[in-house]
């Protein structure tokens, strides 16, 4: 996920390029694995990723219960 995130290591980032060059199965993981942070990455600046206020206040409202 370093890989993917662009926050591998250079020498980390270097001996992957090379397992993704000599391994294809290894680079068809890596693809889909972009395509999941890219489709992430859209659905995240859209807002789809943030509950409703009413859940948020539901979850609060149950931990409240909870310490009773």
């Amino acid at each position: 996920m370093l890989y993917v995130y662009q926050q591998a290591s250079p020498i980390l980032k270097m001996a992957i390029d090379r397992v993704i060059k000599e391994d294809s199965s290894v680079a068809e993981d890596v693809k889909y694995l972009k395509l999941s942070k890219k489709e992430l990455d859209k659905v995240e600046k859209e807002g789809l990723l943030s509950p409703s206020d009413k859940s948020v206040n539901k979850i609060l409202q149950y931990a409240v219960k909870g310490k009773q």
